[in-house]
């Protein structure tokens, strides 16, 4: 099976300026540069807002109502509904300049839509309700760990919050938590959540529709010791069942994968240097497409990199699509 999947390109719009993209429904949307919609038929709905800030990067809510633009490397951010802006949101300056912004925004089971986000710390995941702005997580007793929380994600499968940040020295990690639980228990944001900490870096992650983590590790770990059957190892590609923390499968990468979109249980996408699917249970790339950048991304940490192509990632269609200078790109995954 896996070797009849393929990268196909679905979409070529030409387009200059796209400065962040989002998937709404069947349509992308630039809300950085004001709203510019373009639709998979080439159409491009222009906006004319212009946000007089170095907003560089959005993210949106899943029923697209809401939507967040801020900037990667700084510490301000505007939470939009529908366009409109509802509220500004800050985080800590304290190395803000160095790793992404942590924002998403959620949906609890009860389809109350949160926004999920590091407002008064570096380390502290708060939770406010979308609409009023009202905050679901406070609680006098916290006491988060030291974590860079970054790269925020919220998963349907479970109603799974991803932190794939960092500790220092630097070193990556990644946290996962249950949103509902988070609101009914603050305090179970504050530690490392329902996976285990792992003594591997852990590059990048992310949730599959079945409800199991798939993760990359790098080749530092702080523990040279043999590993047990549910370690994670360097340099490998992992499965690992979020319920158990047993391990699935595990294989050695024959490359940089950078961030990872699941596509289903086999196969992931990964976007280091150009598009690429890994196939997981060999860590093979089985398809590529070398003529599109994707950034060289490793780690929540980018102050070194140069800037990132607009990348918005729709796992649940198997699509996704990038930003060049000259058109957006949309591409599926086909098996």
């Amino acid at each position: 099976q896996n070797e009849m999947a393929e990268l196909h390109v679905l979409a070529r719009i030409p387009s200059t300026g796209v400065r962040s993209l989002i998937w709404e429904g069947d349509s992308l949307v630039d809300w950085v540069a004001g709203g510019s919609r373009f639709l998979l038929d080439g159409t491009i709905v222009p906006r004319s807002v212009s946000y007089s800030y170095r907003f560089d990067a959005a993210c949106g809510s899943p029923s697209g109502k809401y939507a967040v633009i801020y900037e990667r490397l700084g510490t301000k951010g505007l939470l939009l509904r529908e366009g409109k802006i509802v509220r500004e949101i800050d985080r800590s300056f304290y190395h803000a300049h160095v790793y992404e912004f942590p924002v998403c925004v959620g949906q609890l089971k009860s389809g109350r839509e949160v926004l999920t986000h590091c407002p008064g710390a570096y380390n502290r995941i708060e939770i406010d309700d979308a609409e009023t702005g009202e905050r679901l997580t406070t609680d006098e007793s916290r006491e988060p760990r030291d974590f860079f929380q970054s790269r925020l994600s919220v998963h349907s499968n479970g109603n799974l919050l991803l932190s794939a940040g960092w500790i220092w020295h630097p070193f990556d990690a990644v946290n996962v938590y249950r949103l509902d639980d988070a609101v009914e228990d603050p305090k179970s944001l504050d530690g490392g959540g329902i996976v285990p900490d792992y003594p591997t870096e852990i590059s990048s992650a992310t949730i599959s529709g079945d409800g199991c983590l798939a993760t990359t590790t790098s080749d530092e770990c702080f523990d040279d010791d043999e590993y047990g059957e549910d370690d994670l190892r360097p340099n490998c590609i992992t499965v690992l069942s979020i319920e158990s923390a047993k391990v699935i499968s595990q294989t050695e990468l024959s490359e940089p994968a950078g961030t990872i979109m699941a596509v289903d249980s086999d196969i992931v996408v990964g976007f280091h240097e150009h598009p690429k699917l890994v196939e997981l249970t060999t860590g093979t790339v089985v398809g590529r497409m070398k003529d599109l950048n994707s950034g060289k991304q490793l780690s929540s940490i980018i102050h070194h990199l140069d800037p990132i192509a607009p990348l918005a990632l729709d796992p649940a269609h198997r699509r996704f699509a990038i930003a060049t200078k000259s058109e957006v790109v949309v591409v599926e995954v086909t098996v």
